[in-house]
C-alpha cells in the first residue's frame, strides 16, 4: 500500500492482490509467466553456450542476472523499482527477447507462451484500474 495520502496502490501485490478474482487470476498467470521467462533465459543461455558444463554455467549466470534485474527494478518490492512506463518497457523487452530466443532455439510453444502471455500480463497491468484508496 502507498504511504502517500490519496495515492492509490497498484494491483498485483498485498491485500489488493485478492480483492477480485480477476486480479488473483492475473497474479497467478503473471507468476507462471515469470517462471517461464526466467527458465527460458537459462535455456537460451545453455543452448548458446553449447550445453555441457559451460552451458550450465551460462544458464545459471544468465538466470541469476535476470533475477537480480527483475528483483531490483521490476518486482513490486524492488529497492529501485522503476516507474510504470520504464517497468512496462523492461518487462516487454524481456518477454519478447526471451520469446524470440526460445522460438529460434526450437522451443516454439514455450516461446509463444512467454511472448503472448507475457505481453498480455504487461498490457493488463497497464490498463487495469488501480484499487480504490482506503481514504477515499
Amino acid at each position: 500500500m502507498s504511504d502517500e495520502p490519496g495515492k492509490r496502490p497498484t494491483p498485483g501485490h498485498g491485500p489488493v492482490l485478492v480483492s477480485t478474482p480477476g486480479l488473483l487470476a492475473l497474479a497467478v498467470v503473471a507468476f507462471v509467466v515469470e517462471l517461464a521467462l526466467f527458465g527460458g533465459v537459462g535455456a537460451i543461455a545453455f543452448r548458446a553456450a553449447g550445453g555441457g558444463w559451460s552451458g550450465w554455467l551460462a544458464a545459471i549466470a544468465a538466470t541469476a542476472l535476470v533475477l537480480v534485474v527483475w528483483g531490483v527494478f521490476v518486482a513490486p518490492k524492488g529497492r529501485l523499482r522503476l516507474g510504470t512506463g520504464a517497468r512496462v518497457l523492461v518487462s516487454a523487452v524481456l518477454c519478447v527477447g526471451t520469446a524470440y530466443g526460445l522460438v529460434t532455439a526450437g522451443w516454439t510453444l514455450w516461446g509463444w507462451f512467454v511472448g503472448v502471455a507475457g505481453l498480455a500480463v504487461v498490457a493488463a497491468q497497464v490498463v487495469l484500474p488501480t484499487a480504490p484508496s482506503e481514504t477515499a
